[in-house]
């Protein structure tokens, strides 16, 4: 079968960049300067209150940094729904021999989050730079590794990773495969190889 992996690198630069989207999420957050409030005053007190006030719009202090950022996390959000939806078209049947879960490698990807929670200034150039360039070899680094669907966003919606032996035809394999169900000895499966490495159960 063909051994070149089915994710090109514009698909795998996205999907590591949408695993970093609640770290985006967590910056946008903390540069929010101010909120706007919704006031109206009722005629009629509803249970003692007579003054509704309700947050409906924010005000950054780095405009132009968050809005990068939103997009950024927008589209690659997109692309990983995408690849998702594409990735596992013609699935080939295997025969499950053992798999053992590996989901907690996910957490390696909380190190990185530690830096919303230092010192970290959206105004500085110099930090911006700095988190680009770390981002930048960790993805470099997960691509070469063949990690990067290791991803807390595909934990999020219910995909596991396992490290499996299989039957394809007469021969015996290991692959690590990510899965939306548990992954049992014995099962058999539809299955897709995503590179040398790795693999989806399509269902």
């Amino acid at each position: 079968m063909n051994r070149r992996s089915k994710t090109r690198l514009v698909s795998s630069i996205a999907i590591f960049i949408s695993g970093y989207t609640p770290l985006f999420l967590i910056m946008i957050i903390k540069d929010i300067k101010d909120f706007v409030w919704y006031e109206k005053t009722l005629e009629t007190p509803f249970f003692w209150v007579s003054n509704i006030k309700i947050p409906y719009w924010v005000t950054v202090t780095n405009s132009d940094v968050v809005i990068t950022l939103i997009i950024l996390s927008i589209i690659s959000l997109l692309l990983l729904g995408y690849v998702l939806g594409n990735i596992t078209k013609d699935p080939f049947d295997i025969t499950v021999i053992s798999a053992k879960c590996r989901s907690s490698e996910v957490v390696n990807y909380t190190i990185p989050y530690m830096i919303s929670f230092v010192a970290f200034d959206l105004s500085k150039w110099q930090d911006i730079f700095s988190l680009a360039l770390f981002l930048s070899v960790l993805c470099l680094l997960s691509i070469r590794s063949q990690s990067v669907f290791i991803n807390p966003i595909l934990a999020a919606i219910g995909y596991g990773l396992y490290d499996c032996s299989y039957n394809e035809g007469d021969q015996v394999k290991e692959c690590v495969m990510l899965s939306r169900n548990d992954l049992l000895a014995n099962t058999k499966e539809k299955f897709v190889k995503l590179n040398n490495y790795m693999g989806i159960i399509s269902k």
